[in-house]
């Protein structure tokens, strides 16, 4: 009897299926918190939105740079692994994004501010 399949097949479609929650739910708070924002007129608010929107960014170029590494396949990558990753990624993304950033969220901020009345 076989009981192998955890770290194979299934591990995928459970590291598949946690980024793909974890995306939807940024991108609802990105749109739930650019909607009050604009409502109620809140630059603060619409800073941050713009700041995690850059995080999201720049944790995807993180994944798809880590995904260019090639593995020889010596030590197999466990799903704990990949969840460690995958949260790590998501940290340095924000840390970035928190300072100067890669500009974007300033140039999300300067665009979306214009819709604001004050």
């Amino acid at each position: 009897m076989k009981t192998g399949g955890i770290n194979g097949y299934g591990s995928d479609i459970i590291k598949d299926t946690y980024k793909r929650v974890a995306q939807q739910d940024t991108c609802r708070d990105f749109a739930d918190i650019l909607d009050r924002a604009q409502a109620e007129k809140d630059d603060e608010r619409l800073k941050e939105a713009c700041r995690e929107l850059e995080a999201v960014f720049v944790n995807t170029v993180l994944e798809r740079m880590r995904a260019t590494i090639m593995r020889d396949g010596l030590i197999k990558k466990g799903l704990g692994e990949d969840i460690f990753t995958s949260m790590l990624d998501s940290e340095l993304a924000r840390e970035i994004s928190k300072g100067k950033g890669t500009g974007i969220a300033d140039l999300l901020y300067r665009q979306l501010s214009k819709n604001i009345e004050r």
